[in-house]
């Protein structure tokens, strides 16, 4: 048998090819083609091909199934049948968590919640990063002089998001002087939000929710707007679920029961776990009260510590990644922002955290990791 990758495809099989991607659906009539036989492997496809409006042959009676099917053919009888791919269907909540953290404190939280709603997850980019110097309130940086500015409208880098799929959007974000940045206007006024569902959480260290619910409110009068919540820095996942339920947004039988809780420097990380001895383990430490470690760089890659006991293991030879966390030598946690190939036995792997928001969270010095059983 020989497939030939490298011979030209005819216009006979490409309408094969096309026919059978969109499951083998019957053809009613006889073939229009004179050059198309009845017992063709191609004669039911040339006919679903001609009905669905494909192609018209090279001629009045003739396909030319057997003739070379140039580009512009090939991209043509694609464009006609991609208009045939049925809608997919419409079931269950359409969410989308719309983040913007500028500092990086608001987006594990707005993470989480995408994950716990099933939703997907837009980050507002601005399209001129803010930095250092322009978050150092009370100097007259950039983020205090939009601040002072109603009608200020930071721009945002890309695309917005195609709002006509989604029912609710959660809208995350900082506190900046009593409000939402600027840029939070800029997406709420640069799509159309009517017959939406909304709501908003911020996250601060000190500052309260104030206004800003109301004010973004005012800026979507055809929306309908849930409560909105503040939460400090590093709340955790139980203080987000228990909003969202509390707002309708989230049921109760949706939330998974997480084997251990994670926190890395205050903010709790959600985490698959694995299911074997070492975590286990673990979790009979937590039963007495929170395991905390101090870890330390290593390699530019890994953050290592000590769990204080040596717990059982399963070494085997591993190219770790990015968001992986494993056990060295039985005695050591290893979270990696980077990658490595040691033997390890594996203990499970941070969720919604790319490569970018890993080194951010992991790779400065005194990382400070907690693991606790479910609250």
């Amino acid at each position: 048998h020989k497939f030939s990758p490298m011979s030209p495809c005819t216009r006979g099989q490409i309408v094969t090819f096309l026919h059978r991607a969109a499951g083998s659906p019957a053809a009613a009539g006889k073939p229009a083609f004179a050059d198309v036989p009845a017992g063709a492997y191609y004669a039911e496809a040339v006919r679903w091909a001609v009905e669905n409006g494909i192609t018209k042959g090279t001629a009045a009676d003739r396909f030319s199934p057997d003739k070379t099917c140039t580009r512009a053919e090939a991209v043509t009888f694609l464009h006609r049948a991609s208009r045939l791919a049925p809608e997919p269907p419409v079931t269950g909540k359409h969410i989308l968590v719309a983040c913007f953290s500028a500092t990086g404190n608001t987006r594990p939280l707005a993470q989480t919640a995408a994950r716990l709603l099933d939703a997907d997850y837009y980050e507002i980019v601005p399209a001129e990063p803010y930095t250092e110097a322009d978050l150092a309130y009370y100097t007259d940086c950039r983020a205090d002089r939009e601040q002072s500015n109603p009608d200020c409208r930071p721009e945002i880098s890309g695309r917005l998001p195609d709002l006509g799929q989604y029912d609710t959007v959660v809208i995350a974000h900082p506190i900046w002087h009593g409000q939402a940045p600027r840029i939070i206007s800029t997406f709420l006024e640069g799509a159309d939000f009517s017959g939406k569902t909304l709501t908003s959480f911020c996250t601060s260290a000190s500052s309260p929710l104030g206004t800003s619910a109301q004010n973004l409110q005012k800026l979507t009068p055809d929306a309908t707007w849930l409560e909105s919540r503040r939460f400090a820095a590093g709340a955790s996942e139980d203080a987000l679920a228990s909003w969202l339920l509390e707002i309708g947004l989230l049921d109760s039988g949706e939330r998974e029961n997480p084997v251990l809780l994670l926190t890395i420097n205050g903010t709790q990380i959600p985490v698959d776990w694995e299911t074997n001895e070492s975590v286990e383990a673990l979790q009979n430490l937590t039963t007495e009260g929170p395991l905390t470690i101090q870890m330390s760089p290593y390699g530019g890659f890994e953050q290592v510590g000590p769990i204080g006991t040596d717990l059982p293991r399963n070494d085997e030879q591993t190219t770790t990644e990015p968001g992986d966390l494993v056990l060295y030598s039985g005695s050591q946690i290893v979270v990696f922002y980077g990658s490595n190939t040691w033997a390890y036995t594996r203990l499970g792997r941070i969720r919604d955290l790319d490569q970018s928001a890993l080194t951010e969270l992991l790779g400065g010095d005194n990382v400070s990791l907690t693991i606790s059983g479910p609250q």
